[in-house]
C-alpha cells in the first residue's frame, strides 16, 4: 500500500501540469501555453508550503502521508474554483493580470479545504476547531510565502535586468558603423502634448530638434527627400487630424486634405487616418483610412480584435485630388513604396472575408490579439497594389515593411526578425537581432545598414533602444538612441538639405 502511495505522489510531482492546482492556481491555467509553467512552479510551492505546515503542527502523520493529502487538498480547490470560472464564464489567463479574484479565490480554498482536513486527518483526530485554524494558518501562509517569493524574484530580475542594459550600453559604441551609412534619420521628438520631428545625420550621431517643425501625430508622418507628409495633432487645444503635406527645411504646406472627406456614413464609429507614405518621386502620397473596427468570432464571450478595417487610397500631391484606391480591405499600419513610384505595399489578411464580420455579430466583452488563435485562420501578408493597372497580388510574408530606395531593397519584418528581400519577393539576407522588439525597424538608403529597436532588459519601460548595424554583423551595434522614440524612418538626403535643416534648427 506505501509503496503504490509513494507511486502516485511521484506521479502526480512528475506531472504538474496535469493534476496540480490551487485556489490562485486554478486548472485551466495548466492548460494554457502562456501560463502553465508559471501554474506549475506556484502549485508545487503552494503544496511543499502548506505540508510543510501541516507537518509542523500535526507530527502523527509523516511527512509522505502528509504530502499526497496535501496534493488532494489542493487539486479539490482548484478543481472547485475552475468550477467557478467556467460557470461564470471568466478566462483562466488574465487571472495572471489583476488581483481581483484573490480573496474570493481565497475563501473557496478554505470553504473546499477545511472540510477535507477534518476527514483526511481522522486518524489524528482533528476536531473541527482545530481544522478551521489549520486550513486558515496554512493557506494565510502559503499566500504569503507566495508573494512574497514573487516579490522577492521580481525584485531581483529588475536589478539584474537593469545591470544587463548598462552593460549593453557600453558595449553599443562603435560611432565607426555610422560612416558607412549615409541620408537622414528622422525620428519623433516628444515634450508634453507637442510632438515634432528631429533629425540625424550619419556620420554624426548628434539628433538636432526641428523647432520649426509643425505639431505631428507621433505614429503617423512619413519623409522622402525633401517631402514630409504627416497627420495633424494637437492645434489651439483641439485635435484637427487632416492630413498636410510639406516641403522641407521650411515645413511649407503644399496640401490638407480632410478626412472627412473619406468618411463612410455606413459605420458610425471613429474614421480616420491610421498611416502614410510618400512615394519615391514625391509626386504622390499614400494613406490607410480607417473606417471601422475589423473583429472575428472566438467563443461564446469573447472575440478576436483584428485592428482596422481600411480602405488604401493614393493621392496626387500637386492637385491633391484622389487618384486611385485599392479594391480590397486593408489592415491598419504598414504603407511602403516601391522603388519605381509605381506600386505600394500594404498588410491585410489573406483571408480578406474576416473584414466583413461587424462588431454585432460577435459576442462578449473581452477581446484577444490574433497572437490567440490556434487555426492560422488569422493569417497575414503583405500585398502589391499597382496603381496604374488597379490590380492587387500577394507579394510576401511579414509586416512593418520599409524602402531602401537607392538599392531598392525591402526589408520586411517577421515574428524572430528581420528579412532584406528584392522586389520580387525573393529573400536576400536573413538578419535575426536578438530582442527586435515590436517597434520599428528600417533600413538604410543603400540597403546595407539597418536601423532597429531592441527591447530592454528591464519589463514595464516603454519603448527600446534604437540601435544601427550592418546587415552581415548584426551583432555589432551602435546606439543611437535610449529613449522613446515612436516611428523612424531613414531616407535618402544631399548636403544641401541637411545644412538647411540644421540651419532653421538653431
Amino acid at each position: 500500500m506505501n509503496r503504490r502511495r509513494y507511486s502516485y505522489l511521484a506521479l502526480l510531482l512528475l506531472t504538474p501540469t496535469a493534476a496540480f492546482a490551487d485556489g490562485v492556481s486554478p486548472v485551466l491555467n495548466f492548460f494554457h501555453k502562456d501560463t502553465w509553467l508559471a501554474a506549475s512552479i506556484v502549485t508545487l510551492v503552494i503544496i511543499l508550503l502548506e505540508c510543510g505546515l501541516l507537518r509542523w503542527r500535526i507530527k502523527s502523520v509523516r511527512f509522505a502521508g502528509t504530502l499526497w493529502r496535501g496534493s488532494v487538498l489542493n487539486m479539490a480547490s482548484s478543481a472547485t474554483g475552475s468550477v467557478l470560472l467556467l460557470a461564470f464564464s471568466w478566462d483562466s489567463f488574465f487571472m495572471w493580470d489583476t488581483m481581483s479574484l484573490v480573496l474570493p479565490l481565497f475563501l473557496i480554498t478554505l470553504v473546499t479545504e477545511i472540510p477535507l482536513l477534518h476527514v483526511l486527518f481522522k486518524t489524528v483526530p482533528l476536531s473541527w476547531k482545530r481544522a478551521a485554524i489549520l486550513g486558515c494558518g496554512i493557506n494565510i501562509g502559503s499566500y504569503a510565502a507566495v508573494f512574497v517569493i514573487e516579490i522577492g524574484l521580481l525584485v531581483g530580475w529588475l536589478f539584474y535586468a537593469g545591470h544587463l542594459d548598462k552593460k549593453e550600453a557600453q558595449q553599443w559604441n562603435n560611432p565607426d558603423l555610422l560612416k558607412q551609412g549615409s541620408g537622414l534619420i528622422f525620428s519623433t521628438e516628444s515634450s508634453g502634448l507637442q510632438h515634432r520631428l528631429r533629425v540625424c545625420i550619419p556620420p554624426s550621431a548628434q539628433w538636432t530638434t526641428l523647432t520649426n517643425c509643425p505639431s505631428l501625430d507621433p505614429n503617423k508622418w512619413d519623409v522622402e527627400g525633401r517631402t514630409c507628409a504627416f497627420v495633424q495633432w494637437e492645434i489651439g487645444g483641439r485635435k484637427k487630424p487632416n492630413l498636410i503635406v510639406s516641403r522641407l527645411p521650411d515645413f511649407e504646406t503644399i496640401m490638407e486634405v480632410s478626412p472627412s472627406m473619406f468618411s463612410d456614413p455606413q459605420f458610425q464609429n471613429w474614421q480616420g487616418i491610421t498611416d502614410v507614405a510618400v512615394s519615391p518621386d514625391e509626386k504622390r502620397v499614400a494613406m490607410l483610412f480607417r473606417q471601422t473596427a475589423a473583429v472575428a468570432p472566438k467563443d461564446h464571450s469573447s472575440y478576436f480584435d483584428l485592428g482596422g478595417k481600411c480602405k488604401l487610397i493614393v493621392l496626387d500631391i500637386v492637385s491633391g485630388r484622389e487618384t486611385t484606391r485599392a479594391t480590397r480591405w486593408v489592415s491598419d499600419h504598414g504603407l511602403c513604396w516601391f522603388s519605381d513610384s509605381r506600386r505600394v505595399l500594404f498588410p491585410a489578411f489573406d483571408d480578406e472575408s474576416l473584414y466583413r464580420t461587424t462588431e454585432a455579430e460577435v459576442h462578449g466583452s473581452t477581446s484577444y490579439g490574433i497572437g490567440y488563435a490556434r487555426d492560422g485562420r488569422l493569417q497575414r501578408g503583405l500585398y502589391v497594389f499597382d496603381i496604374e493597372t488597379g490590380t492587387t497580388s500577394r507579394f510576401a510574408d511579414g509586416y512593418d515593411p520599409s524602402l531602401a530606395v537607392v538599392s531598392g531593397t525591402l526589408l520586411v519584418r517577421d515574428q524572430t526578425g528581420v528579412l532584406l528581400v528584392d522586389s520580387s519577393g525573393n529573400t536576400q539576407v536573413r538578419v535575426e537581432p536578438a530582442r527586435v522588439g515590436f517597434g520599428d525597424a528600417v533600413v538604410s538608403p543603400s540597403g546595407d545598414m539597418i536601423l532597429a529597436e531592441i527591447q530592454r532588459h528591464v519589463p514595464f519601460l516603454p519603448g527600446g533602444r534604437l540601435v544601427v548595424f550592418h546587415k552581415s554583423t548584426p551583432d555589432i551595434r551602435h546606439l543611437l538612441d535610449d529613449g522613446f522614440s515612436y516611428r523612424v524612418d531613414w531616407t535618402i538626403g544631399d548636403g544641401e538639405l541637411s545644412n538647411q535643416l540644421l540651419h532653421r534648427a538653431q
